[in-house]
């Protein structure tokens, strides 16, 4: 089971710093949305940088401009992006197309677990490469969460992803769902020391 850590803060200097002590326990890194919202494609730029042997996953959610959205992130560095589950599907199709041109994966994110069944039956034919699902805001309280998570997982082959207020409080509700990776950003990045909870989710994980 991978671990992803995102890195969604505000401050470019700030995440870096936080990587560069957190990044050797990641399988993925992931660029959050507020910080590319920050600091555009810069940021993927940077984390490339000094990251250069890491699988990259800039959390682009386009919604639009998918030829220009993928090339713009792929250029900049970017080996994942992702694009959301509601637009056209036109939209979703055209992502995929620029992804492959460029030789990077695409993720479908989720918010709404209405679409999420149909997203996962469509998974195949859209081209897709791993859908991300978001836990709702009360970790304590999974029921009806598992059986849309099952439902999914028993309609795609597509990898899925997990992400949302995860933390030691509920990483063993999470991780036995058997998701293909795990994304941890607050759990990780606010902690008081970053270093230890992130050796620690990759422990608990491997």
């Amino acid at each position: 089971m991978k671990l992803q850590i995102s890195y969604n803060c505000i401050d470019l200097k700030h995440a870096l710093n936080i990587a560069q002590k957190t990044a050797d326990f990641a399988d993925i890194i992931e660029v959050g949305t507020l910080l590319i919202y920050k600091e555009g494609v810069n940021a993927i730029k940077e984390f490339k940088s000094i990251f250069p042997r890491k699988i990259l996953f800039a959390n682009t959610k386009i919604s639009e401009k998918a030829q220009d959205s993928v090339e713009l992130f792929a250029s900049a560095g970017a080996t994942m992006i992702s694009v959301l589950a509601g637009i056209p599907q036109i939209t979703i199709k055209k992502t995929v197309e620029a992804a492959r041109k460029f030789d990077i994966k695409v993720v479908i994110d989720v918010f709404d677990m209405q679409t999420a069944g149909q997203i996962a039956l469509d998974s195949k034919s859209l081209g897709i490469d791993a859908i991300l699902l978001h836990q709702p805001p009360t970790p304590f309280d999974l029921s009806d969460y598992t059986s849309h998570w099952h439902s999914i997982q028993a309609n795609t082959q597509s990898p899925l992803f997990i992400t949302g207020n995860i933390d030691r409080t509920n990483i063993n509700q999470i991780k036995n769902l058997k998701p293909n990776c795990i994304a941890i950003g607050s759990g990780i990045t606010k902690a008081e020391n970053q270093t230890t909870e992130a050796q620690f989710f990759k422990t608990i994980l491997s």
